[in-house]
């Protein structure tokens, strides 16, 4: 036997903690929890078992901060980390970095590798992301139509913005189909004219129920979206691809929508506060008169000169009279002002334009025809109206 080859404890651990985390930089283990504790200082200690085998486990405050769950004994994990060994003990444990329960560990994986590549494409780079229109006079929403998402929306829009044309294009939010059907009704809302924003959403759910809006078609169709779009899916710690991929990602539907009126209700509450403060400045000045007024007259009743004080009292209502007038066409202009504003928002909206008698001849591919040489002899074309549309056709006029 040749003892002088022999390893000391030390060295030989320290090679296979070379060797293990070598090997085992990043894997997926999946088990159940037993011996949990989540030390004060934001460290989580833990077992990983199955029926056979146990597993010590470390996951670190840095790493354990973003778990959107709370895990506890009896729970079954999966867990991404590195294998380590601690060598005082000559223990191997893993060292978790992420981890997710069982039942979606399969989609978080999914969701993980669709994410990488779709990031790596450059879809998620701020640079071609579109701005969120100022003033948007009709905004889109794809949704389903008897979800809390869109009655939330509809509310806010109708107390901070009542004069947006809000079109609603009722969506599946949930399920297999659920992609195919968003993917339509964004392609169908931003083939109309003068649409100026679209809001995808929905409200909130498990990691599943949100799953349709981590399909990689639907995140293509956002990137080449002509329309800037608004992703509000679920509640703020819920973040899915079309969040990322989106323009804007609000934290909820309800906050989707008051992102889109913000400036709009800056600028209403602009023209209120200036409302304000003219009428204060001349309500002041007013005060300012009629003291001055009073401390003259008083002068002059003393002086008792009788025919100066007259003319001044005279003076002094004129000039008062004069400046309750040119108050009242101050307050009327800023009133005329404002209401202007109204009207020209209120008169972008296209089925205004309809409601007069005007109508829309588009192709089948949704291309405005302009000119009657835009259609060829025999082609079919659509006249859209304020009350539906007109199928029609080109042919020569027989005299």
């Amino acid at each position: 036997m040749q003892f002088k080859k022999s390893f000391s404890v030390s060295e030989l651990t320290a090679q296979l903690k070379g060797l293990i985390e070598l090997n085992y930089s990043s894997v997926f283990v999946k088990g159940e929890i037993s011996n949990f504790t989540h030390h004060s200082s934001g460290h989580m200690y833990f077992t990983l078992k199955d029926k056979n085998s146990e597993l010590r486990a470390v996951m670190f405050k840095g790493s354990n901060s973003s778990i959107a769950f709370s895990p506890k004994s009896g729970d079954d994990v999966i867990i991404q980390g590195k294998l380590s060994v601690y060598e005082a003990r000559g223990q191997y444990q893993i060292i978790a970095q992420h981890m997710e329960p069982a039942g979606i560990g399969a989609l978080y994986l999914e969701f993980e590798k669709l994410k990488k590549r779709l990031q790596n494409e450059g879809l998620f780079d701020k640079l071609i992301k579109k701005n969120i229109p100022k003033y948007p006079s009709t905004i889109g929403i794809v949704t389903s139509k008897t979800g809390a998402a869109l009655r939330d929306m509809l509310i806010v829009f109708k107390r901070r913005a009542p004069q947006i044309k809000i079109l609603i294009r009722s969506a599946l939010v949930q399920g297999s189909d659920a992609p195919k059907d968003i993917v339509s009704g964004i392609k169908e809302l931003s083939a109309i004219n003068n649409i100026d924003l679209i809001i995808i959403g929905r409200g909130g759910g498990s990691f599943e129920d949100l799953w349709p809006f981590n399909d990689e078609n639907l995140a293509q169709e956002i990137s080449r979206c002509r329309v800037p779009i608004i992703s509000a899916v679920g509640h703020e710690t819920d973040i899915t691809i079309s969040d990322m991929v989106a323009d804007y990602r609000a934290p909820t539907p309800s906050a989707a929508a008051e992102v889109a009126t913000n400036h709009l209700v800056e600028a209403v509450q602009s023209i209120q506060n200036s409302h304000k403060r003219l009428i204060n400045i001349a309500m002041s000045r007013i005060s300012s008169l009629w003291q001055t007024f009073d401390n003259f007259s008083e002068r002059l009743v003393l002086q008792k000169p009788k025919n100066i004080f007259n003319q001044h009292k005279e003076k002094i209502a004129h000039l008062s009279k004069a400046l309750n007038m040119s108050l009242m066409r101050m307050i009327s202009l800023k009133h005329s002002t404002f209401s202007n504003l109204k009207t020209k928002l209120e008169a972008l909206s296209p089925s205004n334009t309809l409601d007069r008698g005007y109508s829309i001849a588009y192709k089948e591919d949704r291309s405005i025809i302009r000119s009657p040489d835009d259609v060829k002899l025999g082609e079919s074309f659509i006249v859209k109206l304020a009350r539906g549309d007109l199928p029609a056709k080109k042919e020569i006029s027989k005299n």
